[in-house]
This record gives C-alpha cells, structure tokens and sequence, in this order.
C-alpha cells in the first residue's frame, strides 16, 4: 500500500472506529502502565564511541574499542565455521571440537594447567561451536593481558585436541544423549525444530551415540585446519588499552598467520515448514508442552521492523495480547510467548508456544491460534504499538551498555552482512512503523493455517482429542541404540575358520591369483558415479583416477566444479573452487587405501586377517557362499562369493558414511580382465536398504607409468 493510500485508510479506520462507538470510555481510560510511562524520561540518544576497523594483510578484520572505566580487556574471534559443514555421519564434531579447544588446550598450555592459570589470574578464555559460526574468547584484567592473550592465539591457532579431553567430551555428549527425554520441555524446543526444518536438516540434526562413536580426533584437527584461518575471522577487541599499542600487539600475535581460501560447501536448503499436528507422548507429566510455528525470516526482510513491534504486541512481554488472554483472561498457563526470529546465518522460525495444564490443551491451542489469525487479520491498537515501540527501544539501549558490546554488534554486522547503519538507523526505523506496516507484514509472514503443532504431554488427560484440531501424527522419540560395534555372529572354529580362508583363496584365484594381482602396481581409471542418495538429491560426477602405492591424483568433475586430490607420500592436498587445503595424515592413509579397484582393494585388507564361513546366505533371491572377515580394530566385512565360480559378487560392512553409520551393501557385476585379472567394472551401493550410488569405469589401465609432475601440490 503506497503512503497516500496508507493515510487514507488509517483515516477511514479511525472515523469508523468512532462511529461504532467501539473506542469505549474502558479503553480510552489509562492504565497504569502508561502513567508510569509518563513519568518516565525520554530516551537520551545512544553515544556510539569511536570503534576503529583494521584488516590485516591476511585478510583477518578486527574492530577495536578503548574504554578505561575497568582495568579489562576483553577478546572475541568469530570464526566463519559451524555444524552445517560437518558430515551427516559424525553429527556433533564440531561441537566436540568447539569444546576440546578450550579443555584440551595446547601444546604449551596443556588443557589442566590452564585451567589453574586463568583461575589464579581471575582470567577466563572460552570456546565453542554452533550452526553456522564459531568463537574463542578471553576476558582478564589488564595487568594479565600479554599471558592470557598469549593463551587466547596458541588456542586459536595450535588447539592440541588431546585424546583424553576428546573422549571426556564424547563421554559427556553421550550422558545428555541418555538423557534428553527426561525433561519434557527439552523435548518439546528439540522436536519442534525438526517440524520447523526437518527431521535431517542441519538446522535440527541431533547427534547420536553411533555419530559420536565414529568421531575420532583427525577428525577435529583436519575440521580446525580446513576452516579456522585469519581470513575467516573479524576479532572485537575492547577495554582498558591504547589503540595503537593493542594493534601493535595483534599484528605481532596474526601477521604470519597465512591467507587460505576456503571452499565453503553450499548452504543446506530450508523448505517451508510442513503444516503438522504432531504429539509425543509423556507418562510423567501432569502439563502439556505446547510447541508452535513454522519458518520465519531472515535479517534483511523488508518486514524486520514491523515483525519486531509484532513480536512485542502479540507474545513479547506482560502486556502482549498472548499473556493477556491466555495466563490473565483465562489462566491456563504462567507463560506464553511468540516471537519471529530473524536469523543471521538462515531463516529463524516463528516461535509460539506455552505451557498448561494437561486438562486445557486443546483450547489453550485453539485460543493462540485465534490471537495469531486476528493480527493477520485487523489493525492493532495505536496504543499497542507505542507501547511496542518504547519496549523495543529501551531494551535496545541496554544491549549496549559497554563500549566492547556496540563494538562486537558492529562486528557481528559485518559478519553477518548487515547493512553498515543498521545501528545508526535502529531506534528511527523502529519509530517510523506504522499499524499499516505491522498489518501487512504479519499477513506476509505469519500464517495460521500453514504451522507445525507439537504436544508433549498425557493425551488421556486432554479437554478434548488433538485430532479435533486435524489429523494427528505420533513421534518416535526412543533413544536409538549404538550399533557400531561387532555382529552377533557364531564364535570361530578351526573347521570355520579352515573353509573362510579356502573360500576366500579360491575367490582369488577366480579372479586372477595373488601372483598376477601383485604385480599391478599402479593404475588409471576413469568413471561415471551417480549418486542417488544424500541431502542435495541426485548428482553425477566424473573421476580420472592415476594411482601409485604411495602417490595419486584426482581428478572430479562435479556440479560445484572442479576438484583435485593429490597425494605424494605422507603429505596431500585438497584443491576445490576456493582454494588448496593441506590433508590430515589419517585422510592421507585413508584415501591411499581406497585407490585401487574394489575387489583387489577387498582381497588385500583380507590378507593376514581370520576369515570364517557362516555358510549359506541369501541375498536379493540368490544363494552365496557368505565369509566373514575379522578386520583391524573390531572392523569387519561379509564377502558374498558365487558358489559355483566363487566369484566375489557383493560386500556388507557397517561404515560411517557422509550420511550417518549405515549397513552398507556393495554389489559387483561385469568382471573384466584387465592385466589379467578380473575387475568389476559396474557397482552399486545400497545404504540401509535403500539405493544410494552407482559407478561405472570407463576406461582402465594397470601398471602405467606417471610423470612425477602429476602428484605435486595444486596451484
């Protein structure tokens, strides 16, 4: 609506209003929050002190504030790093490492000893890991500073990740895990996330104790050196120093930190929140957790500031027409709330929920419901919004009360991409909204009809069945066991283990013999994969594989470009559309190990190990001779063979894939003879049952000689 249209209408609605006789003398009376606000005095503006911004050669940004009311200091790094970029099947990494940086310390300042240190200094440095963004911080007096800044960059820069800090902290995750049904309100925040974004969305995602038990340490460590960078980070810096000689102290601290691009993978999608009446059932509880909403805005929509003053009127406060209704009207709950909130990384959610007795469930949802579809619906009050408007303002003024606070909000701005001025304008953008803007913003962001519902509570107990409110689906919420470990298979014999190893001999000599299969020392493969699983759907890559016992390179094609992979010896490189990153050893061995064809690859982790055979097997309607072979560490494998030619024709193990630990079953078909020996040139994988990939080699070649210029670092 354009401003003079605007005008109009607000007229018409207000000589309407009057006609009606719908502005009582109950309504026009003050009340008592309105003469206190009478006595209150105006708003002094807010005095922004002079922040200075230095970016170092390097690329890291730091934004410095002096302020000598305290002999403090205080150090905040945000680092561009966050759980969305761990795999699916080590959920929680990041937070793990998050954590081990500070508790494990480093190699100077081992995890303990800091820990006296900084609490005989009255010192603290902390870290941590969430979705999208990462921290390291430090606070200390100023006569400290140089010892606990020491501490802040060895933290930041050479984390040690000790073994036993690690398992401290994946002892510590699984305790929350055996945990987290027992309260109901952690439940309920926890699932109505899921409803929000979906059950595997990283926005949601929870670990679990087989995505903890796959984390090992080159795990955190090649996590840290893959994104933690000065280029990927904007450094606050404030409190009792002298500007120049607290850069003076940084550049010494940063300068030889290098510049590394980093290729940060795509963003996952967010869907809009599917409409859903869902109930979780909780035997001990005489209340019902009530969880609404659905996927809200990010904080450059147009309709942030209407949404803010919406937030205060509808659910934000005492005076919200929620907690008026729902706890002083009806008294069906102590707390009530909503609130959009305006994402900085992703689209927040629109939040309501409360909390009432098991006996007024249904019309506690039905009354909410009816207050969120009137502010789609009508104006609010020219009262409701001033009231708003002076909320919002003074809580805004005391999120600034230190200097370092309005220096990290700049700091978080740019970080974030906000607009430059979006302190500078605030408190004259929230005045300048009108009823009109809040009318049309809740219609285009708020929808009634279009929200995730969550119950936790006894639905035997409810005033009347969810289902009266649509169609009803239960949750699952029972704690998945771990299942990384071994299988229940029969205990080995002499005889089993005799025929494993006779069966597993003459699935070699099948294909080729272990003379002819030593003698292939190197080889260059091309193929087609087309993965059909995953959270971005189905996507097709091209390899050009060449490959030496301890060298090799590849070469892919993928939808987000081009990659190269490289290993000489003990050292690899990693180079995508950003750039070049080194390889942990434990990726180096990894990746070395994995570089020939399949069944070689199968044969050769067999050699050395106990094979016994099970017998029969039936696997997609065809009869196997199956073998199990005990692997390094627990690790084991079933092989399917022929059993007429003994054919090796499918693999089982239980691996941690990019999507979580998986029963994965590998299948092998079009064997051809390559330097004679044969080699499957098809596969395909299925993942817990279902289809995940599909390969095909083009194009194979063994014992080819590569130029050494092949296997260097990328440029």
């Amino acid at each position: 609506m354009n401003n003079p249209m605007r005008i109009l209408f607000s007229t018409l609605l207000g000589l309407m209003l009057l006609a009606g006789g719908m502005v009582g003398e109950s309504q026009a009376k003050k009340s008592a929050y309105d003469k206190v606000l009478e006595r209150t005095p105006k708003l002094r503006d807010i005095q922004i002190p002079d922040v200075t911004r230095v970016e170092l050669d390097n690329g890291m940004i730091i934004f410095l504030v002096e302020d000598h009311d305290l002999p403090v200091v205080r150090l905040g790094a945000r680092l561009r790093v966050g759980s969305i970029y761990e795999p699916g099947a080590k959920i929680g990494m990041s937070d793990i490492m998050g954590t081990v940086m500070r508790t494990g310390g480093t190699e100077k300042y081992p995890g303990d000893e800091l820990d006296i240190m900084l609490e005989n200094m009255g010192a603290s440095v902390e870290s941590g890991v969430n979705d999208a963004s990462g921290s390291v911080s430090m606070r200390c007096l100023s006569e400290n500073l140089d010892e606990v800044m020491d501490v802040f960059v060895d933290i930041l820069r050479n984390p040690a990740f000790p073994q036993e800090k690690i398992d401290l902290a994946l002892t510590q995750s699984k305790t929350a895990i055996s945990r987290r049904n027992d309260e109901a309100d952690g439940i309920a925040w926890r699932e109505i996330f899921k409803l929000y974004y979906g059950d595997d969305s990283p926005y949601a995602r929870q670990p679990e104790y087989d995505t903890l038990d796959a984390i090992v340490r080159g795990d955190l460590v090649g996590f840290h050196q893959y994104f933690v960078h000065p280029n990927n980070i904007i450094l606050t810096v404030g409190g009792d120093f002298d500007t120049q000689g607290m850069l003076d102290k940084i550049k010494a601290a940063f300068e030889d930190w290098s510049y590394v691009d980093t290729f940060f993978p795509p963003d996952p999608p967010v869907h809009p929140t599917k409409p859903t009446i869902a109930y979780i059932f909780k035997e001990d509880v005489n209340q019902s957790n009530i969880r609404m909403g659905h996927i809200g805005i990010m904080h450059d929509d147009e309709h942030f500031f209407p949404l803010r003053i919406l937030n205060e009127i509808l659910g934000g406060g005492f005076s919200s027409r929620l907690f008026s209704r729902v706890r002083s009207q009806e008294e069906l709950a102590y707390s009530v709330f909503a609130w959009m909130v305006a994402g900085n990384h992703h689209p927040g959610p629109f939040i309501v929920g409360c909390d009432t007795k098991s006996e007024s469930t249904v019309y506690a949802i039905e009354i909410i419901l009816e207050e969120i579809r009137k502010v789609t619906e009508e104006f609010v009050t020219e009262d409701e919004l001033e009231r708003a408007k002076n909320s919002l303002k003074n809580s805004f003024v005391f999120e600034f009360t230190s200097p370092y606070a309005i220096a990290n909000e700049k700091s978080a701005t740019e970080f974030w991409g906000k607009d430059s001025d979006y302190l500078d304008k605030y408190l004259a953008n929230v005045d300048a909204v009108t009823v009109e803007d809040v009318l049309e913003a809740a219609k285009a962001r708020i929808h009634p009809d279009e929200m995730a519902i969550l119950v936790v509570g006894r639905e035997g107990d409810f005033d009347k069945p969810l289902s009266t409110l649509g169609e009803v689906i239960e949750i699952d919420i029972t704690i998945p066991e771990a299942t990384m470990g071994d299988e229940d298979i029969p205990d080995p014999t002499d005889s089993s283990l005799a025929e494993g190893r006779l069966l597993l001999d003459a699935s070699l000599m099948e294909a080729g013999g272990r003379d002819v299969m030593d003698k292939l020392k190197s080889f260059e493969m091309k193929a087609d994969f087309l993965i059909q699983g995953g959270p971005m759907g189905s996507m097709t890559f091209k390899i050009h594989q060449s490959s030496e016992p301890s060298r090799l390179r590849i070469d892919m094609s993928t939808p987000f470009g081009d990659m190269v992979q490289v290993v000489a010896g003990e050292l690899g490189w990693m180079k995508n559309p950003m750039g070049v990153q080194s390889m942990t050893p434990e990726q180096v061995l990894e990746t070395l190990e994995s570089s020939v064809p399949d069944n070689i690859g199968i044969y050769r982790a067999a050699n050395g190990h106990d094979v016994q055979y099970l017998g029969m097997r039936e696997l997609e309607g065809v009869e196997y001779d199956l073998i199990y072979v005990y692997e390094d560490e627990g690790g084991w494998s079933k092989l399917y063979l022929d059993r007429v030619t003994h054919k090796l024709a499918a693999k089982e193990s239980r691996e941690t894939t990019d999507q979580g630990p998986a029963l994965v079953k590998t299948f092998f078909t079009d064997y051809r003879k390559v330097g004679g020996f044969e080699i499957p040139f098809s596969s395909r994988s299925l993942h817990n049952g279902e289809l995940f990939s599909e390969s095909t080699v083009t194009e194979l070649k063994v014992n080819v000689e590569f130029a050494d210029d092949l296997f260097v670092e990328p440029k």
